[in-house]
Formats: structure tokens, C-alpha cells, sequence
């Protein structure tokens, strides 16, 4: 047997540290997008600790020990019971959600990475090779890990510290965790991982197939949370959830949970020191210890033979292909070379399964999107102040979604990557090659905001004149998003050097779209809330304000974004030699 070389993994692993730490180099570094994510992750995990440390209260004071016999004298013990119910039920959660991130990885790193003709040609051996994507991976996931096991344990730690005593064997525990949590998961996505990938290569030619099946997923994402968000609700009114958990409802939690292995196993390590096997469930600290060594071993070896036959079926699939480029066919309409433009960008959008996602999946679902929290926070702010504000809130979530729509189009100079020289060397004035792209953009959210009215209007969210108006001033926010994004992704255009000329990571570009929507969204949204409801607590009729202010702000910022466009453009164009 070949003996390993430590010296070519280390190298292997520190080319690929170099490689994740590009975006963050001097001149790459997108520091508002940083700030976002860290902004943004902080506000998860802070909203996360409150209304699940919530719901951990109600559902440790859920009376009784259900689903387990002879137990019925001694239900001043629910308080353990309920907590192991619902580690179990929530470390299960987290594992399929650690799965799917498995999967993402393995698929980023070994399916997805450039390097595989240049290790062909290299004195790499494979073992070395695979040695090092393996522990990529494995670290990638064990910081999920990290968030996620800390985030569980800490929340259920703190809201059940006044009826459980945790002890000290619960942190040892969650610190193990973090560590064995990933071989297992990994052991699982490298298992999906092949059939995902297959899955992927079915789909990828057949565009409006995929276009309908990432749609109906997307939908059914934002519907689920639809629900999480009715459940904050209730529990931010006040609404004891713990009557919903009746008998029959726990004992089927208590049945199903029993059956999470080796999720239990780890849940009996944690709270060993409860010793909830005395009600009549979970396992001694040993057998649990056992189990979870064997099947840790046991998934990491499989986990590994698997990363070595993906690897190594990559590499074979990597080295046979031919050329990567996509071709858009006959993109002449017969008509003009401005619709064979607009027809151009609309494939190059419709045959790239991240940008069709990004953008006309999410264009799709946007009403969706409106109509789940407008149904939760309508009802919410009246519960708290008595005051209806369904045409501000309207207002405010259609310019929030509306943002994420159009931030795509943060990318509209850059994903045309070398093309866009060819399309500069036709005889076409520099308004036809822009204004392509704006009206592609504006058509695709004006029908976006259009299904968004009809939907708040047919479900009585909002008049109909309301509808209109949300309409109008949704599309005209469309519009500036579309203008900047364009004209500023044109002075810093970036293009791709992968073979296929997608453009795989976000940028500073995209990151000031996404902060110019939030603002738009909290400033003109958040403005108008707060004058309907002082104005209705103080008996003033001064509805009409949310019309005129929106509406006059939203011609305003239209004008100036296209001046913005529309300044100075032609040089710009005729000058541009940048995104290389």
C-alpha cells in the first residue's frame, strides 16, 4: 500500500484556504456584503434564541407523561421528559438540515471546483487527493455544527434551567456534539450526493422542467415558513401554545421521537445527568456511548470509501467534457435586434438553473411571499396597537420582496461575460444594448407585482384601489432597483473565468442592491406605518398621507435613477474595457 503523503495534503488543503479566502483579499473584499451576513446571521440566531427559548417554556409545562406506561403517579417529572422529547425532535430537525448542507458541500467541492483537469495532470495521488476534500468538507460542516449545536443546546439550556438540572455533563456533551455530528451527516449527503448529481444533469438541459420544480419548491419553502410565522405569532400574542399539545398529539411526539436513532443516543449523552431512561425511555450513558462510537465509526469509513468513488467519478466526468459554454441557439426574432437582445438575455437567464432560481423563481413567489407575512402581521399589529395599517404593511413587504426580486439584476452587465464584447462590436447603439436589459428586467417585475396586487385584492388584504396603487409604486421601486443595479454593476463589472461564464459569487454590487431595497423598504414602509398608527391612537385622518408621500417618493427616485443610468453612458460604453 502507497504510503500517504502528509506534506501534499497539507498543500492540497492550504490551496483550497487560499482559494476560500479570495473574495476577502484587499481589492475583492465586499465589506458592506460582510457586514450584512454577519448582521443578518447575528439577527437569526438573536430571533432564533428568543421565540424558541419561548417555545421551550410552553412545551416543558405541558402537564402529563404521555406515550409512557406506569408512569402516570409521577408527572412532576414532565419537565425532563418534555426536554428530552424535544432535544430528540429538534437535533432531528437539525440533522436533516446538516444533511442538506452535506450534500451543498460535497457538491462545491468536488463536482463544482475547476481543478480537476489541472490534478489530472499533476503527480497528485488520488488518496491524498480525496484525503484532502474529505476534510474540507468535514470542516465546512463541523462550523455549521458549531452554530447550529450551540444555538439548540444554549437556547434549551437557559429556559430550562429553573426546572432541570442540566449539570455539567450537558456542555461536555454539546462539545462532542460539534465534532460527531458532521461524520455523521457527512456520512449521509455523500450517500445523496451521486443521486443529487444525476438529478441535476437530467435536469439541466430540460430548462422549463426545472424552472417549475425549483418554483413549487420555493413555494413550498415560503409556505412552511408561513407557518413558523404563525406560530411566532401566537406566541407573541400571548396564545398558550401548550393547548394545542393535547394527549393525543403528545403521545404521537413521544412515539415518533422514540424512533430517531442515533439521534437519541446523543440526547441520552446530554442529558445523562436527568437520567430520563427512569420513565421508561432513553438508554444508559454506556449503551448510548457504545452506539454512538459504533455508528460514528461506521460512517466515517463509509462516508469516506464514498468521497473517494465521488471523487473519483468526478474527475472522469470533469476531464470528458468537451466545452462548458452554453448555447443560446438562434436568439434572432424576426423582428429587431432590440427583442433579439431582450430574447438573448431572457435565455442566458432561462438555461442558468442559480440565476433562473435567483430571479424568476423568486419573481414568481414574490406574491406568496407578501401574502404569508401580510396574513401574519395584519393580524398581529392590530392584537397589539387596535389599529388597522394593512395598506402600509402591504406596502412595506412588497417593497422588502420586491428588493430581493430584483437583486439579480445586479449582475445584468456581468453574467454576459465575453459576449458583451461581441454584443459592443455590432452595429447597435448603446441604448439598445441597455435598455434591453431594463425592459427584460421591468417586464419580469411589473408581472411580478401585478400577480402580488391581484393576490392581496381577490384575498381582501387591501381595496382595489390600493391593489392599483401598490402596483404602481412596487413597479416603479422595480424600476430604480433595475437602474442602479445595471448601471452600477456596469462600472464595476466583474466576468467570470470559468469555462461557462457564470458568475458564482455575490459581490459589492449585489450587497448595495440588497442594502438600497432594505432601506427603501424601512425608510418609505416603515415611515408611512408609523404615521397611520400615530395618527389613528390620536383620531387623525391622515391616510391619505401613505398615497401621496409613497407615491411622490417613488416618481422621484425613479427620475433619478434613470438619470442615473443615463449619465454619461455612451462614453462609458464606447470607452469599456473593463471585467477582467
Amino acid at each position: 500500500m502507497k504510503k500517504l503523503n502528509w506534506q501534499l495534503v497539507g498543500a492540497l488543503l492550504k490551496k483550497q484556504r487560499i482559494e476560500d479566502s479570495y473574495p476577502y483579499r484587499r481589492g475583492k473584499f465586499d465589506a458592506t456584503g460582510f457586514v450584512l451576513k454577519v448582521l443578518l446571521l447575528a439577527a437569526i440566531l438573536a430571533v432564533f434564541a428568543v421565540f424558541f427559548g419561548r417555545f421551550v417554556t410552553i412545551y416543558t409545562n405541558v402537564k402529563g407523561v404521555f406515550g409512557v406506561e406506569g408512569t402516570e403517579s409521577r408527572p412532576n417529572l414532565h419537565p425532563d421528559l418534555r426536554t428530552y422529547e424535544l432535544l430528540t425532535a429538534v437535533y432531528g430537525i437539525a440533522f436533516l438540515f446538516m444533511t442538506v448542507s452535506a450534500v451543498s458541500q460535497i457538491n462545491r467541492r468536488i463536482f463544482d471546483e475547476d481543478g480537476a483537469k489541472l490534478y489530472a495532470a499533476m503527480p497528485i495521488d488520488a488518496t491524498s487527493l480525496y484525503l484532502a476534500k474529505a476534510v474540507a468538507v468535514y470542516l465546512g460542516q463541523f462550523a455549521v455544527a458549531v452554530l447550529v449545536v450551540f444555538a439548540i443546546n444554549g437556547t434549551v439550556a437557559f429556559a430550562v434551567s429553573q426546572s432541570v438540572a442540566l449539570g455539567w455533563q450537558y456542555w461536555i456533551s454539546t462539545v462532542a456534539a460539534c465534532f460527531a455530528l458532521p461524520l455523521l451527516t457527512m456520512a449521509v449527503g455523500s450517500l445523496v450526493a451521486m443521486p443529487y448529481r444525476w438529478l441535476k444533469q437530467f435536469l439541466q438541459n430540460k430548462f422549463v422542467l426545472n424552472f417549475v420544480l425549483v418554483t413549487l419548491l420555493t413555494g413550498a419553502a415560503f409556505w412552511l415558513y408561513s407557518l413558523v410565522l404563525d406560530a411566532v405569532k401566537q406566541m407573541l400574542l400571548g396564545d398558550d401554545l401548550k393547548y394545542f399539545f393535547d394527549e393525543a398529539k403528545m403521545t404521537a411526539i413521544v412515539k415518533a421521537t422514540s424512533c430517531f436513532y442515533p439521534i437519541k443516543w446523543a440526547v441520552d449523552l446530554l442529558l445523562v445527568n436527568i437520567r430520563p431512561q427512569s420513565l421508561g425511555v432513553g438508554h444508559s450513558a454506556l449503551v448510548a456511548s457504545l452506539g454512538i462510537v459504533a455508528v460514528v465509526a461506521a460512517c466515517t469509513a463509509l462516508s469516506l470509501v464514498m468521497l473517494r468513488f465521488i471523487l473519483q467519478r468526478s474527475l472522469q466526468m470533469r476531464n470528458g467534457e468537451t466545452s462548458a459554454h452554453k448555447s443560446l441557439g438562434d436568439v434572432a426574432c424576426g423582428k429587431s435586434a432590440f427583442f433579439a437582445l431582450v430574447k438573448k438575455d431572457f435565455l442566458l437567464i432561462f438555461r442558468t438553473p442559480s440565476y433562473m432560481f435567483s430571479y424568476l423563481s423568486v419573481a414568481v413567489v414574490m406574491p406568496l411571499m407578501v401574502y404569508f407575512c401580510m396574513s401574519v402581521g395584519s393580524s398581529l399589529v392590530y392584537s397589539l396597537v387596535e389599529r388597522h395599517a394593512d395598506l402600509e404593511i402591504a406596502l412595506f413587504l412588497t417593497l422588502l420582496f420586491g428588493a430581493l426580486t430584483n437583486v439579480f439584476c445586479a449582475t445584468n452587465v456581468s453574467r454576459d461575460g465575453e459576449m458583451f464584447y461581441a454584443v459592443k462590436a455590432f452595429p447597435l447603439s448603446y441604448k439598445s444594448v441597455f435598455f434591453a436589459k431594463i425592459f427584460l428586467c421591468l417586464a419580469i417585475t411589473a408581472v411580478s407585482q401585478l400577480a402580488n396586487a391581484i393576490v392581496l385584492c381577490a384575498t381582501g388584504s387591501v381595496a382595489w384601489y390600493s391593489a392599483i396603487f401598490l402596483f404602481v409604486v412596487g413597479t416603479l421601486f422595480g424600476f430604480v432597483n433595475i437602474c442602479v443595479a445595471t448601471r452600477y454593476d456596469f462600472n464595476h463589472a466583474r466576468f467570470s473565468s470559468d469555462e461557462d461564464g457564470e458568475i458564482k459569487e455575490s459581490s459589492g454590487v449585489t450587497s448595495a442592491i440588497i442594502l438600497l431595497g432594505l432601506l427603501s423598504a424601512f425608510v418609505v414602509g416603515g415611515v408611512v406605518f408609523a404615521v397611520k398608527i400615530l395618527s389613528d391612537l390620536r383620531n387623525l385622518q391622515l391616510g391619505w398621507v401613505t398615497y401621496v408621500a409613497s407615491g411622490v417618493v417613488a416618481a422621484v427616485c425613479a427620475l433619478l435613477a434613470y438619470f442615473y443610468l443615463t449619465s454619461k453612458l455612451d462614453k462609458k460604453y464606447y470607452e469599456f474595457e473593463g471585467g477582467m
